[in-house]
């Protein structure tokens, strides 16, 4: 059959008194509202109960409030102690009790014991009409409610839960109806059942209704009408309760019990034998006249046991029960409920109860409207409602949701979420952006979808799913883009190798659409540097003739067309190669490097050019020293200023200290000179060819040594563990040798020529044998020659760059 819905069907109650239980849950204006909220600074009991005051308590309220004013309870709020209501609305204009959520699991406890309370229920109403309770969960150690003596009143929508376990005369009922109260209705209810009964009907009650509820899970009777004529039990579901699902007992004759789910099957837990001895639908003999039993499910928890005892006869199956004249339409049909109490679709459930029958409310215990499934007859005279509290809907899950969410070269990109589950025969779906493109077909499951949009702003994206029938159910998901930023571009940049005039450019640039073209211009005169393609953050090295101020401008540009561009003026230093440094900074062989005005390019490795490490000190025009300041090793690093003639030696701890000694114009010459373990710092003057040594007790002396213009060089040349002095003499010209000068501590010196012209003198212990050695650092091509013929192994030949990448 077609799916199709209806915008609501009417209650169909026969007669004035029952027909006044229709309930007009309609939302009444801001100045008839009645406030609580015990969780506020505000509140006051001897306020008037507005929103800015709200009373602390319902009592409180119950106690003031006039016909036609709701009582709102706030949400996720919990009142305790009893509620008594002494005060009555009007046909039309009662007094409403509600939580502050409708329809789902209500947030709002009136709990009678809860925190010290010793109320026995959580809602008294006796002698009242006119008065409705509803969107609550009521909890109890008695009756829940107890309505006594009162009319018109209504309770809907509510949990309820009583705590008494009580058995015989005056034995507890989670709602209990009594006295001569009529016309009370009790709608959409949950109700927990740990009692004698769910809802209890008693003597003299007339007009009761007990519709679409649910009532499950109880020690006791699900619902127990005694002594009350003409009650309406409809479209309940009341299941796995211990006791008789629904009982009529003492005179409870013209009753109307159709379209309800009696089930115990599964059976209830914690029953003992009492459940083999129960059944679904139990009506006593003097309740048979005038009852109309039909339209039911009545599943007992053997399918051979027990489902009726009527006027005292049993009648194990529905069909058995036909020969009473009564359940022509009951039947045992398969029954499978979800975790919420649904049913699950199934023959003799879906599309089978009496749409005219009395108690019928227009929606169902979730408030929605009855669906007409297709792939199930319809076996009611007329129209199509289903058994029980709830009413099957079309299964069909729509959800969207969206999010703008920029992604890399997707700025304007916003993220779906989509869950679409099929229902009864659906055909397709599409999702709209919005923005003009082609819907896209989805197919059913949940997804994840991004689209970019062409343009910022809002947007709205509408989810169709259309059915077999051409009916569509719909969801939208409004998204807004923010505009999209302008592209930037920046500069980080190193210098390269310095005896080149190099300068390394790490161009930095962002655009929210994928950059195609980077552009640099170096201010040199020479053509710009320019990338295309995907590489928007191109690493540039450019060499530059000549040092100076050079002004360098990137220009980046995306593929939308935007460009950005970004000017740096930088100070090239002019080529210049350092100067070499040596000393023991691990292991039993010296290393080497280069000082760069201030940068220290270290290598551990004398076969290749790459650096081992690099760090900071000291300042241009510094020349770097090396020694043993602190007991610990050669390779505790220090410069001589000549400039101030001072030395700065960098200490374990992290100090630095300051000692001058010489005079503007001299070289460091650091050595072991007192032999105690660590070293002692020297100078050489090269315009009177003098060394100058200052003893750790403060005393200097002098040493004249070599010819004005010679380099101081200090090493262990005997290997016996400390210094002797040794000078380099640089060469003259491209065709003679330098040379090295080493005195001994005989008083005796020998020479050896190494290197050429425009060299550097470096000394250290390369093998390891203990004993130094000499080499040179040619600074045109920064390489090292290290000689090894005293341990007799071939020269090192390797070089180091000075650069600062």
């Amino acid at each position: 059959m077609p799916l199709s819905r209806r915008a609501g069907l009417a209650v169909a109650i026969a007669g004035s008194a029952v027909a006044a239980t229709v309930l007009p849950f309609t939302a009444h204006a801001e100045s008839t509202v009645l406030y609580v909220d015990n969780a506020v600074a505000s509140c006051s009991d001897k306020g008037t109960g507005t929103q800015a005051q709200p009373f602390c308590t319902v009592q409180a309220a119950a106690d003031v409030v006039e016909p036609g004013q709701t009582v709102r309870l706030a949400a996720f709020r919990q009142f305790t102690g009893q509620v008594t209501v002494k005060r009555s609305g009007q046909p039309g204009k009662p007094i409403v009790f509600q939580g502050d959520t409708t329809y789902g699991s209500p947030n709002t406890t009136v709990d009678a014991a809860g925190q010290g309370s010793t109320g026995p229920h959580a809602f008294v109403l006796d002698g009242v009409h006119d008065v409705t309770v509803s969107d609550l969960s009521i909890e109890a150690p008695q009756e829940a409610v107890l309505v006594k003596d009162s009319t018109r009143i209504a309770l809907d929508r509510t949990h309820v839960n009583a705590d008494g376990t009580a058995t015989g005369p005056g034995a507890t009922a989670n709602i209990r109806v009594t006295g001569t109260s009529s016309n009370v209705t009790v709608s959409r209810n949950r109700v927990y059942a740990p009692a004698v009964a769910g809802v209890a009907i008693d003597a003299g009650v007339t007009g009761a209704v007990v519709t679409t509820n649910i009532i499950a899970d109880g020690t006791g009777r699900g619902v127990l009408v005694t002594d009350a004529p003409g009650t309406v039990v409809v479209s309940n579901t009341i299941a796995r309760n211990c006791g008789n699902d629904l009982e009529l007992a003492g005179n409870s004759s013209r009753a109307t019990v159709e379209n309800n789910i009696l089930s115990k099957d599964p059976a209830p837990r914690g029953c003992g034998v009492l459940v083999p001895t129960t059944v679904p639908l139990a009506v006593s003999a003097d309740s048979v006249q005038g009852t109309k039993v039909d339209y039911n499910t009545v599943v007992s928890l053997v399918r051979s046991m027990t489902s009726y005892s009527w006027g005292g006869t049993a009648y194990a199956t529905p069909q058995a029960f036909r020969a009473t004249g009564q359940g022509a339409h009951d039947n045992a049909a398969d029954l499978r409920f979800d975790s919420s109490d649904r049913p699950i679709a199934a023959e003799g459930l879906t599309d089978a109860a009496d749409p005219t029958a009395l108690g019928l409310l227009s929606t169902d215990f979730f408030g929605k409207e009855p669906a007409d499934h297709p792939g199930i007859a319809n076996t009611a005279p007329s129209g199509y409602r289903d058994r029980g509290a709830v009413e099957l809907q079309d299964p069909l899950a729509i959800y969207l949701s969206g999010v703008a969410y920029s992604q890399e070269n997707h700025p304007l990109n916003a993220r779906f979420t989509v869950n679409y589950y099929p229902g009864w025969g659906r055909e397709s779906a599409t999702l709209d952006f919005g923005d003009g493109s082609a819907p896209l077909t989805i197919a059913s499951g949940d997804r994840v979808i991004d689209h970019d949009y062409p343009t910022a702003g809002s947007h709205t994206a509408t989810l169709t799913v259309t059915n077999q029938a051409g009916e569509a159910g719909k969801a939208t998901a409004p998204v807004f883009l923010s505009p999209v930023p302008q592209p930037s571009t920046r500069f980080w940049w190193n210098y390269g190798d310095r005896s080149r005039a190099q300068i390394v450019l790490n161009a930095q640039s962002v655009s929210p659409w994928p950059i195609v073209r980077h552009t640099v211009d170096f201010g040199d005169g020479t053509a710009p540097a320019v990338s295309e393609g995907p590489n928007a953050n191109p690493s540039i090295t450019h060499e530059y003739g000549v040092g100076g101020s050079y002004t360098i401008t990137g220009t980046v540009v995306d593929d939308h067309g935007r460009s950005a561009s970004y000017t740096q003026t930088f100070g090239i230093p002019g080529p210049q190669a350092g100067v070499p440094f040596t000393g023991h900074f691990g292991g039993p062989t010296s290393h080497n490097g280069v000082f760069d005005n201030g940068l220290w390019t270290l290598s551990y490795n004398k076969t290749d050019s790459q650096p081992g490490t690099t760090w900071y000190f000291g300042n241009p025009g510094d020349i770097p020293v090396v020694g043993n300041w602190d007991y610990t090793c050669r390779c505790q690093h220090a410069i001589y200023r000549p400039s101030t003639a001072a030395f700065d030696l960098s200490r374990r701890d992290g100090s630095i200290s300051h000692v001058p000694f010489g005079n503007p114009g001299d070289l460091p010459a650091v050595g072991s000179w007192d032999r105690n373990g660590h070293d002692q710092v020297a100078v050489y003057r090269p315009s009177t060819a003098e060394f100058w040594v200052r003893h750790d007790d403060g005393s200097y002396t002098p040493l004249h040594f070599g010819n004005p213009g010679d380099q101081p060089v200090i090493g262990d040349w005997d290997g016996v563990g400390h210094s002797q002095f040794g000078l380099f003499r640089p060469a003259r010209s491209p065709w003679e040798p330098n040379l090295f000068i080493f005195r001994h501590d005989d008083g005796s010196y020998s020479t050896v020529t190494y290197g050429n012209q425009g060299d550097l003198p470096v000394v250290g212990d390369w093998s390891g044998i203990g004993r130094t050695s000499y080499g040179i650092f040619r600074p045109g091509t920064h390489q090292f020659t290290l000689n090894n013929s005293y341990a007799g192994r071939a020269d090192n030949v390797y070089t180091i760059y000075n650069n600062y990448n």
